[in-house]
């Protein structure tokens, strides 16, 4: 074989393999954020507020109950029993402090 025909053969396998691994990633989103899913009420309360120059926070407090506009709320394990924490992320600005 001529040196210019492996070559070329060479390249094609090459693209091909690439093209295979870009469809992969792309079925899998590889590299790709997720959207966050941002809940539009508002706390009635937050101490430890999480605010990022984006207008979204996050809210860590950690209550006997959850606030009722809360979507995500997790047991979150205390000295003095389960507790529940907020992971719903916002838009806006802290409420204010309990």
């Amino acid at each position: 074989m001529k040196s210019s025909t492996l070559l070329a053969l060479l390249c094609l396998q090459a693209a091909l393999v690439m093209g295979i691994f870009a469809a992969v990633a792309k079925e899998n989103a590889v590299g790709e954020s997720k959207a966050i899913d941002i809940n539009p009420g508002q706390l009635k309360c937050c101490t430890n507020c999480n605010f990022s120059f984006s207008g979204l926070y996050t809210c860590d407090d950690v209550k006997k109950d959850c606030d009722p506009v809360c979507k995500k709320c997790v047991a979150v394990m205390a000295y003095s029993g389960n507790k529940f924490k907020c992971t719903d992320t916002f838009l806006g600005i802290c409420g204010p402090k309990c």
